[in-house]
């Protein structure tokens, strides 16, 4: 066998912190959230050679999570300690994953990504395979109040009501595939527009068509599109045919796919999920429209008081559902949470991060992906969020090497 290298070592180091960060945005609860998160804190510490990226180009990440201590310290009404050390905990893992990534570079996160979220893109279609193939080898593990089918906690899937097909949703290590696909659709955007691999731009596809997402598939189709149209622009008449042709041959699939989807949302045995999306869009507008600029702050049992009494009075949902739900629009989270001034700057940066070439394109990703999944406030998402808030001109920290060094 070949030694490893002190590089090879510090690089492993980092993949399993950022592999830490991601089980806890989004991650399914049996992970334990405290024991995960100071472990990744230890590491991000170790990774930045113990040195915190306190400088001029984060201090507007510090001065909005100072705005939030403040606005939520002077917010009419009582003081949810919890619910505030639960997202101030998310805010500095946030920001300790951002100081390990500027101090040993940009271009690492989308090389440890890429080798994270390939494995997944396999675990994503292994799952669907030995649900249809050996469906004995899973077995029921309850996890608050829902039943996941799961092969040593590595395979996992739920079936919900609205799942009546021959093929599972794989939720690999998160509570649903609607999380699930945001992070393959990061591996087909990484394999389609930065390493430009065929074989992992088919096996990216493949896996987020398995989650049977319909976010998912829209986000997928409009990665493929900008494709395409930059390819159609760019390159030489020969790739423009081949490109041309793999477009017309997964446009009809694809599309006939979301058709199907948001058909039976809307009109088959889907629809719960539509009257869920829909009293959670209007009761979120109705909370915003009467806290809009300070919000009501981040916990729950304030947002179901409030949905209560301003929650959206025509749904088809029973009583006791619309009662006990929270959110799942995370966008819709954070504007009735921190109120829009505060909210403004979080949007901003998800639109301009730093990490991958194509921030428009990155950004509506997930923009649309939080409309349907409240994870908008969890590490991994906060740091890409916190690069796009940083001041011009920043680069990766001039004690990047040493960091490096220390921490191989």
């Amino acid at each position: 066998m070949l030694p490893v290298t002190r590089a090879g070592r510090g690089a492993l180091l980092r993949q399993l912190t950022l592999f830490l960060a991601i089980l806890i945005s989004g991650g399914l609860l049996i992970f334990p959230r405290i024991p995960i998160l100071l472990l990744m804190l230890s590491l991000c510490l170790f990774l930045s050679g113990f040195k915190l990226v306190i400088r001029r180009e984060t201090v507007p990440v510090l001065v909005l999570f100072c705005a939030i201590l403040l606005v939520s310290l002077l917010r009419p009404g009582p003081l949810q300690l919890e619910s505030l050390a639960i997202r101030v905990a998310n805010f500095v893992a946030g920001f300790a994953l951002l100081n390990v990534y500027l101090a040993q570079g940009y271009s690492h996160l989308s090389h440890d990504l890429y080798r994270i979220l390939g494995w997944m893109a396999v675990q994503a279609l292994a799952t669907v395979a030995a649900a249809l193939v050996v469906p004995f080898l899973f077995v029921p593990v309850t996890i608050t109040e829902t039943t996941y089918q799961s092969v040593l906690l590595l395979l996992n899937y739920h079936v919900m009501i609205e799942d009546a097909g021959l093929l599972v949703r794989p939720d690999g290590f998160f509570f649903e595939p609607g999380v699930f696909q945001i992070y393959l659709n990061l591996h087909l955007y990484l394999a389609l527009f930065v390493f430009r691999s065929w074989r992992r731009t088919a096996l990216a596809l493949a896996a987020v068509l398995s989650t049977q997402s319909t976010t998912g598939l829209v986000i997928c189709m409009i990665l493929l599109g900008a494709y395409t149209f930059g390819e159609m622009r760019r390159t030489s008449l020969r790739r423009r045919i081949l490109v041309g042709f793999a477009a017309v041959l997964l446009a009809a699939p694809i599309g006939g796919l979301v058709y199907q989807n948001v058909m039976s949302k809307l009109y088959g045995e889907a629809q719960g999920s539509s009257w869920a999306r829909t009293y959670d869009l209007i009761t979120g507008l109705n909370v915003l429209a009467a806290h809009p600029w300070i919000g009501i702050g981040f916990d729950h049992d304030r947002y179901k008081e409030e949905a209560a009494r301003l929650g959206y009075a025509d749904t088809q949902l029973a009583a006791d559902q619309a009662a006990e739900r929270s959110t799942s629009n995370g966008i819709l989270f954070l504007l009735y949470s921190l109120g829009v001034p505060l909210s403004l700057p979080f949007l901003f940066g998800m639109f301009r991060q730093r990490f991958f070439p194509h921030r428009a394109l990155i950004g509506l990703l997930l923009f649309l992906s939080f409309l349907s999944e409240s994870i908008i406030s969890t590490p991994v998402f906060l740091m890409l969020i916190f690069s796009g808030l940083l001041l011009p001109h920043a680069t990766p920290s001039a004690v990047g090497a040493a960091s490096r060094a220390a921490a191989a």
